[in-house]
């Protein structure tokens, strides 16, 4: 129970990724802060039943108001967070010359504003207590351009050099910041991306552990940042099964159609 008692507070944690990281910090022992737009009833009902404190809390992470005051409830009801996770986010596939600017201020506001918002907030806290963790969860699409995700991808590599600029700025206090960068996962997201065209295939074709991700995977990497992993601050773990590291498709045996040049 390596978390015993630290305050965690997980942004997005209703579905998905957010889900997942509740429940694998809960296992280590954290009591588990739920901020979401939507309720988190069941989520706060799962981690409940299988032993760990939760609370739910309902704000919009690109808020300022509403950010403020779910930390202020966070402190009254559970104490002051030890751990952040910014799993929030919100995604698009729109071409460039169609994305408007309500939708690209939209994801903006969530992905990379809601990560500055909220990272404000825990750090404040965490700097009185002279300790903390930050783990931002970021994307592939931090470090690579997708076509059809302008705004997404511009948002996460917001996000990305914000990690890192934290990461500088806070070590002051004890707090260190990194991101995970998932690959494709399987949520209700990842669903959406991947819709009924031909992406799959392809994305598979160039991921060398041939299977796209589960929340439990990129939940691990957040709890290796939030616990054991002490001198590592401003990094970025990729947890994708291999698709950042490959150029060339993966071809059946490593072999190229026309053999080998001597």
């Amino acid at each position: 129970m390596i978390l015993e008692n630290k305050v965690a507070v997980v942004t997005g944690g209703v579905q998905g990724i957010g889900r997942g990281v509740c429940a694998r910090l809960a296992r280590d022992g954290a009591r588990i802060a739920v901020l979401d737009l939507q309720p988190a009833t069941e989520t706060v009902a799962e981690l409940t039943a299988a032993g760990a404190e939760a609370r739910a809390l309902t704000a919009d992470v690109s808020d300022p108001d509403s950010v403020a005051a779910a930390f202020e409830e966070i402190d009254r009801t559970l104490g002051p967070p030890s751990i952040l996770a910014n799993v929030a986010g919100v995604f698009a596939d729109v071409p460039f010359l169609e994305t408007s600017v309500e939708l690209w201020d939209r994801i903006m506001s969530v992905n990379a504003r809601g990560t500055f918002l909220c990272s404000q907030a825990a750090a404040t806290r965490m700097r009185e207590r002279g300790e903390g963790r930050i783990v931002n969860i970021l994307s592939t699409a931090a470090a690579q351009a997708f076509a059809l995700e302008s705004a997404y991808c511009a948002s996460k590599g917001a996000a990305l050099l914000l990690t890192r600029v934290m990461a500088v700025e806070l070590a002051q206090y004890g707090i260190t910041v990194n991101g995970v960068g998932p690959g494709t996962v399987r949520t209700e997201m990842g669903s959406a991306y991947l819709g009924g065209g031909p992406i799959a295939t392809h994305e598979l074709s160039r991921t060398p552990l041939q299977r796209f991700g589960e929340p439990a995977d990129i939940a691990e990497a957040v709890a290796f940042f939030a616990s054991t992993a002490r001198w590592v601050t401003g990094q970025v773990l990729y947890v994708d099964g291999g698709f950042m590291a490959t150029g060339l498709p993966v071809l059946d045996g490593l072999q190229a159609a026309g053999g080998a040049v001597s």
